[in-house]
């Protein structure tokens, strides 16, 4: 039997998360289904980056030393714990792309450049890909691919230096098993970089129980930093001390001020900053960082999995009816969005959807993404954001031709 609305407004009734929608400045009339992509923003941001400004103003460069120059690390170690990590071992800076060259680099000059080979997935976020291409061109590695779907273990052998790999698949959130993965590329003698954008705000991360030497993710999706929040690095706190990363900019110097004519890495996770950073990213970032400290990411867990479980039943048929195939995996093997594939009409769906106030993605070929957010979303929200869909497709909303013209940005 479908679920009734009396049904979903109890469920928000007994839920211990419910009171953090409050926390969260969501325009009236919108029920968000996009945080896999940009987070909604915390009431409290607003205050931080007014407070932040008023710094500016009052304070002036002496802002460095109150509390600017330091957030790198300061604000990693309030990360580290929703990760798994510890205080130290995670930095907050640059972006994902940014920080896999870094990795990359100082990985394989680890290794004595023993390895040539460099191994990310095919059909995962571009950028991944992109920037192992870019950094085997300009030094000398060669590039190889995993094609998606397929087993790792065939292509894993003592040429491979790093695997990069999603933990959560952008397109059709598959949950890897980051323990029995992260043993397998160690037994082979590589190292895995682990990209966490679809997984950091949106389940447990247990980096140090899986034995991860290594991460990367961003925090402007699920952990609602804001749009272009600074990205993260993670390194385990005994391989902090390898090296050089190739970034070698002057604030991961071991005396910045000093301003020596050669560079030295600074000890430890403030190695890997590069240049000087914004504090005013940083400060809507740390107003969300702190809100985070209040969350039980078991609870967190559970509601994710609700919800899209209520999103799939309150669609019913309709999805056959209309040619859609939902690509969302089994719930222990998934992360915290649904997947819907329409190969002609999926981008006008969307944008017909939006119109209603019910914000999705799109990502090309013909999926529609629908992230699920614990904190800001109801089970109510879900409900009606399923209604609004089966009427979109009953009625052919989506088939005005206002809804086929495409923006910059999808």
């Amino acid at each position: 039997m479908p679920v009734t609305l009396d049904e979903v407004r109890e469920l928000d009734r007994q839920d211990p998360l419910a009171p953090f929608k409050a926390c969260f400045a969501l325009p009236a009339g919108t029920i968000y289904l996009d945080g896999n992509s940009l987070g909604a923003q915390p009431s409290a941001a607003v205050e931080a980056v007014n407070g932040l400004m008023t710094q500016w103003r009052d304070s002036l460069i002496q802002g460095w030393n109150q509390g600017w120059f330091d957030a790198p690390e300061r604000l990693g170690d309030r990360l580290a714990p929703l990760l798994g990590g510890a205080p130290g071992e995670v930095l907050v800076t640059d972006t994902i792309t940014h920080n896999i060259f870094k990795l990359l680099g100082y990985i394989t000059e680890g290794q004595g450049r023993a390895r040539p080979v460099i191994l990310s997935e095919g059909g995962n976020f571009p950028t991944d890909g992109y920037i192992a291409q870019g950094f085997c061109r300009f030094g000398g590695f060669e590039h190889r691919v995993l094609p998606e779907g397929e087993a790792l273990d065939a292509y894993l052998d003592d040429r491979v230096a790093v695997v990069v790999l999603s933990h959560v698949h952008y397109r059709t959130g598959r949950l890897r098993e980051m323990a029995a993965i992260t043993r397998q590329v160690h037994a082979s003698g590589a190292e895995v970089i682990w990209d966490l954008a679809h997984s950091a705000g949106a389940l447990p991360v247990e980096l140090a129980a899986c034995g991860v030497r290594y991460a990367v993710g961003c925090t402007y999706k699920y952990l609602n930093g804001g749009p272009g929040a600074p990205a993260f690095l993670y390194v385990r706190r005994d391989c902090q001390a390898l090296g050089w990363q190739p970034l070698s900019g002057w604030l991961g110097h071991a005396a910045p001020f000093a301003f020596e004519a050669d560079y030295a890495p600074a000890p430890g996770i403030s190695r890997f900053r590069t240049g000087t950073h914004s504090p005013l990213a940083y400060a809507a970032l740390e107003a969300s960082l702190a809100l985070w400290q209040e969350v039980d990411l078991a609870q967190l867990r559970r509601k994710s999995q609700r919800l899209i479980e209520l999103f799939r039943e309150s669609l019913g048929d309709c999805l056959d009816e209309h040619g859609i195939s939902d690509i969302t995996p089994d719930e222990t093997q998934r992360g915290s969005q649904v997947g819907l594939v329409a190969p002609d009409n999926g981008y006008a769906i969307v944008r017909a959807l939006i119109a209603r106030g019910v914000i999705g993605d799109y990502r090309e070929p013909g999926l529609m993404r629908f992230g699920f957010a614990p904190l800001y979303l109801s089970h109510e929200d879900v409900w009606q954001a399923a209604r609004h869909l089966r009427e979109v497709l009953a009625e052919g909303e989506y088939l005005a031709p206002r809804f086929q013209q495409r923006g910059a940005v999808t």
